[in-house]
């Protein structure tokens, strides 16, 4: 008997040895990184809008004076609710800046609820990390920031515009591909702008943003793409993907938006001195037949992290 108990001993000491030196490491959370005055007033400097579903739990965004606004889009009487749950997070995204068009905070963040989701470039797929290292410095000078740097998916390239007929971007059109979708939505919804021959940027709808930035813009352009949102018969997959691959473009970024990624990683996320090829450098892997968000192994050793 006593020799079972020491064995059960034994066991628990080296798995709890496990957890500590097998989970990945995490970079700290660190006030350099940000903008200065983050602590010296207390005011908000960056709000978080979430796209969320009333069932999903985000408390997990505790950043100290950011504030979180969680979108409910699958119900109406919601704090924070839409008009019309379509086009995915494009809705909430939309709807946050309409209604608080003359009131944005300084820097925006936008995101999906999911902390642990495929989408979040970090090696834990974490978007508390993320969260966390952000320097919002870097928003503040480039006024539009993907979360994601790794170049999977939507560059090099993602959308060729040189070849696409025109269609109504009201109807479902659902034989037509991505590329004749996009175009014909471009045109339509911001007729002035001169067409590229192609338009790139990383997945996948998360990114941070100034409020200057977004002003570039009239509220009445937003009106109208939330118009077409909610009136296009396209369904929310191609709805959402066609206003993923165009906000750096709303933002003022160039129609192909590809940082390189070590520069990317390094004053995004303060990740510096990557070794990188071909767009990865190691911090991202794809998930595909990589079970790390659901065997119970993976969960036990990120259970503290």
């Amino acid at each position: 008997m006593a020799r079972s108990w020491r064995l059960y001993l034994f066991g628990a000491v080296c798995l709890i040895l496990a957890i500590t030196f097998l989970r990945p490491t995490s970079h700290p959370y660190n006030l350099s990184w940000t903008s200065s005055g983050l602590v010296s007033d207390g005011k908000t400097l960056a709000q978080i809008v979430v796209a969320a579903l009333e069932k999903d739990d985000v408390r997990w965004i505790d950043i100290g004076y950011w504030d979180v606004w969680k979108y409910e889009a699958d119900n109406p009487n919601a704090k924070h609710a839409v008009p019309k749950n379509k086009g995915n997070e494009a809705m909430v995204y939309l709807t946050h800046i309409i209604d608080q068009y003359d009131h944005l905070a300084p820097r925006l963040i936008f995101m999906h609820a999911g902390r642990y989701q495929w989408h979040n470039d970090d090696p834990r797929y974490d978007a508390k990390n993320n969260l966390q290292n952000l320097r919002l410095k870097h928003v503040d000078e480039e006024g539009y920031v993907n979360l994601r740097c790794h170049w999977f998916q939507g560059c090099p390239s993602a959308v060729n515009l040189t070849m696409a007929p025109y269609l109504n971007p009201l109807h479902g059109n659902p034989t037509a591909d991505f590329d004749h979708l996009y175009t014909s939505t471009l045109r339509y919804l911001l007729p002035t702008l001169p067409i590229p021959k192609a338009v790139a940027a990383t997945c996948c709808s998360q990114f941070a943003v100034s409020a200057s930035a977004i002003r570039k813009h009239k509220k009445d352009v937003y009106i109208k793409i939330r118009k077409w949102l909610m009136e296009t018969e396209m369904d929310d997959y191609d709805s959402g993907r066609v206003l993923e691959y165009m906000w750096h473009i709303l933002f003022g970024k160039k129609a192909v938006n590809c940082p390189a990624v070590d520069d990317c990683y390094c004053r995004t996320y303060g990740k510096c001195g990557l070794k990188c090829e071909e767009g990865d450098c190691g911090q991202y892997q794809y998930p595909i037949n990589i079970p790390r968000l659901k065997t119970w192994w993976w969960q036990v050793k990120h259970l503290f992290g």
